[in-house]
């Protein structure tokens, strides 16, 4: 993902935090978290050989599927869950986001922004499932499930009962302030849990921190 998104991360986090990484890859930015922040980090893979550099690298982490809960973490075992560039490969996604707010008091997710224009572009005038610097594998190799803008992740999270406290959202030229939803490639936003909805119930939630225009 955009490198502006770990940088938003690492501003977000503060030292000494408990955070669990889901989808942790080989723990680079885990392993980045602990040098900087000082963070007592656990990261969830369920590749076997990431896993592993995962260890290398001295972090504890375990090999299991996040889509099969996460039933081994006591409740408000940490202080951030993240999901960084996982979000859109959960079969389930809803079930996960209330699983991560049983075990962490703050969930951080990025993902890739579906709406932006080179892709509503790629749709209107050459009728096939886009390829673009974000999404550069096509439809029947690609890990994804799900194919979200921006405002549908507004909508999700406003149903499921949860605030964006903070978002940024980024492109290739770097952070994007007007018009995200057109012109960012990928977004990353911090939770908080209001009522975690165990059914579909839109409601209206406060001002996050960044105020923008959307199409």
């Amino acid at each position: 993902m955009h490198p502006g998104i770990y940088e938003t991360v690492l501003r977000w986090i503060p030292e000494k935090s408990r955070v669990l990484d889901l989808g942790a890859g080989d723990g680079a930015f885990l392993e980045r978290l602990v040098q900087t922040r000082q963070v007592t980090g656990e990261g969830v893979e369920k590749d076997s050989a990431l896993v592993a550099r995962c260890v290398e690298r001295g972090l504890v982490a375990h090999q299991s599927n996040i889509a099969d809960g996460l039933d081994q973490y006591a409740d408000g075992a940490f202080d951030y869950v993240l999901l960084i560039g996982t979000f859109q490969e959960l079969v389930s996604p809803a079930e996960i986001i209330r699983e991560a707010f049983r075990v962490g008091h703050e969930v951080i997710i990025a993902y890739t922004n579906f709406a932006h224009v080179r892709v509503r572009l790629q749709v209107l005038f050459q009728g096939r499932t886009p390829v673009t610097r974000s999404l550069p594998q096509p439809w029947y190799r690609t890990s994804n499930l799900h194919f979200l803008s921006i405002l549908d992740f507004q909508q999700f999270s406003r149903d499921l009962g949860v605030r964006e406290a903070a978002r940024a959202f980024f492109n290739a030229r770097g952070a994007v302030h007007v018009l995200p939803n057109l012109r960012a490639e990928e977004a990353v936003s911090l939770l908080q849990a209001d009522a975690i909805s165990h059914r579909s119930v839109t409601s209206e939630r406060g001002k996050t921190k960044t105020e923008t225009h959307q199409i």
